[in-house]
C-alpha cells in the first residue's frame, strides 16, 4: 500500500512565488459562489415558485460566508424589492438572499 504525502512532497521544489500564487487562487476559489446556468436559474424559480404557493418545505443549499449552507423549512414570503426569501425554519425565520441560493428541492423530492 503506497502512503502519498500529497503536496508535502511537492512542496521543497516549488519556489515561494508558485505557494503564494496556489494559496491565493485558492481563497479565489473558495471565496465565490457557482455561476448557475440559465438552464439552472429557471428550475430553481420554479421550486421556488411551487414551494412558496403550495406552502410545502423546501431544502435550500445558500451560499453563505465562503461555505455552502443548507436549510430546510417553508417559504413564507418573497420580497422582490430586496431580492430576499423569508424561510421558516423549525429553530427561526431566515432572511435568504435570492443571488446567494445555489440550489432548491422540494422536501418530497429531497428524500426520494
Amino acid at each position: 500500500m503506497i502512503k502519498d504525502r500529497g503536496n508535502i512532497k511537492w512542496a521543497s521544489m516549488m519556489m515561494p512565488e508558485h505557494l503564494d500564487l496556489l494559496r491565493e487562487c485558492k481563497e479565489v476559489y473558495t471565496a465565490q459562489p457557482r455561476e448557475l446556468t440559465e438552464w439552472e436559474l429557471e428550475e430553481l424559480q420554479q421550486t421556488i415558485n411551487i414551494a412558496y404557493h403550495q406552502q410545502q418545505d423546501v431544502h435550500l443549499n445558500v451560499w453563505n460566508d465562503g461555505k455552502i449552507m443548507h436549510w430546510t423549512g417553508i417559504i413564507h414570503a418573497i420580497n422582490l424589492s430586496t431580492n430576499e426569501l423569508l424561510l421558516e425554519t423549525l429553530l427561526t425565520t431566515r432572511r435568504v438572499p435570492i443571488q446567494h441560493i445555489q440550489s432548491a428541492q422540494l422536501e418530497a423530492d429531497y428524500y426520494d
